[in-house]
């Protein structure tokens, strides 16, 4: 409504000013829902969103209405994050949770190529995100957008992420019949597709007689291999699909499935990407994405196999596929879908790949699994033997350093003593100790001015971790456009707190982070010259669960924490003489390093077991 409808906002911006009380607070959701209601069906959608408006129940009309300027200044960027997190809370089930971002984002680059016009589908579009990848990742080239669904909910949270995107697609929810002789979308050079996972509504023995499988019927109990021919019936001759795929699709062993696999492997699939488990919040199923062209004759005579399983970090219980890792897949996989031969992988992780002939996949099996061909084509084949060399002599490295430091550890004793308690302490006010610089306002850094494509990266809450700026975070603003933000730069030193959103541990800046910028969602304290404080003493003070929950205590309790800077301010800070704050400081680092080096070396054992499994169950080595 905010960035599409500015004249009835208005409006709404009157009613809120009216307003005062809990009284007046059905009145502004009645306003406001029925305007959005207006302005979404101008857009096609049948939302009834002011029903939806006047369910919920606000504590106070104080926060009904940071609630609402919140979201009308939040930006095309907020909708997504809304939806992922409560995807996240929520565990959906496989008909109806969200595509991943990264996994949508790595299936339209694999197919789609911005400034190439084209006609994408999703034939079970979900929250949209499928569509939205391809709109982002196409911009203006970008074709028309269709969408199917079976649930006309799903199509109301598909509109509007679009929607927010600036795109009007053409969305539908009116099939009655899942696989129609008649099709409304059969115009797609490209389908990217996230069908429902090993489901169907149509139990039982048998094989499926209604709709068109010209790669063999598909079982009753199972839409997998079905959801594959009616994606690949809705191309253009020539034209290309992704579909995300259960692991175990492509090796079961029912006889129809096999026979499938079997006709798809002669002509239809290209190649298939083994990718990590937990990528979904609501099952730890692993997927693999399979890419299929319509043809008669296929162009290669080989499918390119990769397993992609080690890629992406842990967030909670999910993986996350971060824009190295789409990178490499992409680098490795678009040369061999234009022709090419097999790339060498240069930089980034190392993906295992093989190409094998058609006639050798579409065998007895017909297996479509990555791993039944990696490592010479067939199954249970051999590891390589420098392997083991390798992370055998990573895991004695470890070691090594280790016990370097747990020798010198114990040389130097425990490192502490009963004190007489805090004798020559003083205390003082955070805002006496640092200069304290929340970062840039939503307004003067709006979403519209950040990117992944910039030279200078933004800190945001989610890059804070264990203490420190996790990584390098993905948005970013050009050189140029961060010139005006000098005041809001980082250095070495500098601790990060967060300023809007649930309070963690603040996060020390490197010198390799130094430039950096604040986002409008952290603050930057500073050691002020002529403070008796070491910063690292600070930032191990400001970890200290009675210093995080003094700041979580004092985050004004609106519909989104935040901790302004004269609250942060009022931190009492308790600091001995600066030798002794120098010691605590190498000690506690002392210990941070023996935990870090006893978590690489459980890690590195870890490894080692794992490939030494392999080589012993192989017969390529023997116990002693």
């Amino acid at each position: 409504m905010r960035h599409t409808a500015p004249a009835q906002w208005r409006g709404v911006e009157k009613v809120m000013a009216a307003g005062h009380s809990t009284r007046d607070v059905r009145g502004l959701l009645r306003h406001l829902g029925g305007l959005a209601q207006e302005a979404l069906r101008r857009s096609g959608d049948r939302t009834d969103m002011r029903s939806s408006l006047l369910r919920l129940q606000p504590r106070s009309w104080g926060d009904l209405t940071t609630a609402v300027r919140t979201a009308a200044g939040a930006g095309p960027g907020a909708f997504p994050l809304v939806l992922e997190s409560f995807n996240s809370r929520e565990g959906l089930q496989s008909t109806e949770f969200c595509s991943p971002t990264g996994l949508a984002s790595l299936a339209a680059k694999l197919v789609l190529t911005p400034g190439r016009q084209a006609t994408v589908l999703d034939t079970y579009m979900r929250g949209g995100e499928m569509l939205a990848a391809a709109q982002e990742h196409m911009g203006d080239a970008c074709g028309p957008l269709y969408g199917e669904t079976l649930d006309g909910r799903l199509q109301a949270v598909a509109s509007f992420r679009l929607l927010h995107l600036g795109v009007q697609p053409v969305l539908t929810s009116s099939r009655s019949d899942k696989w129609p002789p008649d099709r409304t979308h059969r115009v797609a050079d490209v389908v990217l597709s996230n069908p429902p996972f090993n489901m169907s509504d149509a139990a039982g023995p048998g094989l499926r007689t209604r709709g068109a499988w010209p790669y063999g019927q598909p079982p009753r109990g199972n839409d997998n291999f079905a959801w594959l021919q009616y994606d690949l019936d809705a191309l253009k001759p020539g034209g290309r699909a992704v579909v995300i795929m259960p692991v175990k699709a492509g090796n079961s062993v029912h006889s129809a499935e096999q026979e499938i696999r079997r006709n798809l492997a002669r002509t239809a699939v290209e190649c298939v990407i083994t990718l990590p488990s937990h990528l979904f919040s609501g099952t730890p199923v692993p997927v693999s994405l399979w890419v299929l062209r319509r043809t008669e004759r296929p162009e290669r005579e080989e499918i390119l196999f990769v397993d992609a399983q080690g890629l992406g970090v842990k967030a909670g219980r999910r993986r996350v596929l971060r824009d190295a890792d789409t990178d490499a897949i992409v680098a490795l996989v678009r040369p061999w879908l234009e022709g090419k031969e097999l790339p060498a992988q240069e930089s980034g992780p190392a993906l295992p790949a093989i190409a094998v002939a058609r006639a050798d996949v579409a065998d007895e099996e017909s297996s479509l699994r990555p791993a039944d061909h990696l490592g010479g084509g067939k199954y249970g084949a051999a590891p390589e033997a420098a392997r083991l060399n390798e992370v055998g002599a990573e895991a004695v490295r470890q070691r090594d350093v280790l016990l370097s430091l747990e020798q010198r550890a114990a040389e130097q004793g425990s490192g502490y003593r009963p004190s007489a308690g805090p004798v020559g302490w003083k205390e003082a006010r955070l805002a006496d100790l640092c200069e304290i610089q929340a970062g840039p306002s939503y307004t003067r850094l709006p979403a519209r001015a950040r990117s992944e494509d910039g030279e200078v990266p933004l800190v945001f809450p989610q890059d804070l971790s264990g203490g420190k700026i996790t990584g390098e975070p993905r948005i970013r603003i050009p050189r140029d456009k961060a010139e005006p933000f000098a005041k809001f730069r980082l250095l070495p030193d500098d601790i990060v707190c967060v300023r809007t959103g649930a309070q963690q541990q603040p996060a020390l800046v490197s010198g390799e982070q130094s430039g950096w910028l604040l986002s409008s969602n952290v603050t930057r304290l500073r050691v002020r010259q002529d403070a008796a404080i070491d910063p690292l003493y600070l930032h191990a003070y400001l970890g200290l669960q009675y210093a995080r929950e003094w700041m979580s205590h004092r985050a004004a309790a609106t519909a989104a924490p935040s901790l302004s800077s004269a609250a942060l301010g009022h931190l009492p800070v308790r600091l001995p003489p600066i030798e002794q704050q120098r010691r605590c400081v190498e000690l506690l680092g002392d210990l941070g390093r023996r935990v870090e080096e006893c978590a690489a070396y459980a890690s590195s054992l870890g490894q080692l077991r794992t490939e030494l499994s392999e080589y012993l169950l192989h017969g390529l080595v023997e116990p002693l």
